[in-house]
């Protein structure tokens, strides 16, 4: 599968997580790492991000495609 987004700069690693909407929250969560999660409230610029394990950089977008692309590389990462 041709990777959706194409980051320079990120490593091999780096852990794709999925999101999903609520109310005026995006949300992320990493299907690796159980506690992370990162919370954007798109009508007030907050974010928040718990549970963020050293050494592992995470990355995602509010998409469906995005979401299908985390889950197919989390689950067959070669």
């Amino acid at each position: 599968m041709k990777p959706f987004i194409t980051i320079l700069g990120l490593p091999a690693d780096a852990h794709q997580c999925t999101s999903h909407r609520d109310g005026e929250w995006i949300i992320w969560r990493c299907p690796l790492c159980k506690d992370y999660e990162r919370r954007f409230n798109w009508r007030t610029g907050e974010m928040t991000c718990t549970g963020m394990p050293d050494g592992i950089v995470h990355t995602g977008m509010s998409s469906q495609q995005s979401n299908m692309e985390a889950l197919t590389l989390n689950t067959h990462p070669n």
